[in-house]
């Protein structure tokens, strides 16, 4: 599962729907089409082999270095995907890491930020699950390799809720609730349009 939300506890929910349940309806069927993508399902289901993990990660890192890069979000993901490669042999430096996706949009406004973040900071709620499933192939106790899908670990949740805080305190604005929505849909729309096809991705 690739992509994940935080659920609140049942009874919590107040008359006003939270904006977060709006933005994970608007999103839902991309949700659903990521979690059925045969990189990360082959992941889920402890059949990945090593070829095919590598090539999975050189895509990755090949959408969130532009990514990172035109949002201004800093490095750290990128950083984490550049630890997993090195430790599963891709020399970055030689210039074997693939291709970088391109038109990456530049979130411009504050909605537009929130709505990118939303897909990589719910991503991250995901990537602790991937990570589990990943012992066969890394080992039970490793971190090489797994870096990214790990995060921030048991720090990845309180990261979520303060951007939910974040996105609840910018969503009284129909019209930043509006760009919220738009920049999500459009960043998990390049994304899965990138990851289609990672089997492409090479490593010499």
């Amino acid at each position: 599962m690739l992509v994940g939300d935080l659920k609140a506890p049942p009874g919590s929910e107040t008359a006003v729907t939270p904006f977060r349940n709006v933005l994970r309806a608007a999103t839902r069927d991309v949700h659903q089409r990521l979690h059925l993508h045969d990189g990360f399902a082959a992941i889920q289901n402890s059949s990945i082999d090593m070829a095919s993990y590598r090539r999975l990660m050189i895509r990755l890192h090949g959408f969130y270095i532009p990514f990172e890069a035109a949002s201004d979000f800093g490095s750290e993901r990128s950083g984490w995907l550049a630890e997993d490669l090195g430790a599963l042999g891709v020399d970055l430096i030689a210039g074997r890491a693939g291709a970088m996706c391109p038109d990456m949009p530049i979130p411009r406004t504050e909605a537009a930020r929130l709505g990118a973040l939303y897909v990589v900071e719910g991503s991250a709620l995901g990537g602790r699950d991937l990570a589990r499933h990943l012992s066969g192939l890394l080992g039970p106790d490793a971190v090489a390799g797994r870096r990214f899908f790990i995060g921030r670990g048991a720090g990845t949740g309180e990261a979520w809720r303060g951007y939910l805080s974040e996105l609840e305190a910018h969503a009284t604005d129909p019209t930043a609730k509006t760009g919220i929505i738009k920049a999500a849909l459009d960043t998990f729309a390049l994304f899965e349009r990138w990851m289609a096809d990672w089997r492409r991705a090479t490593h010499d």
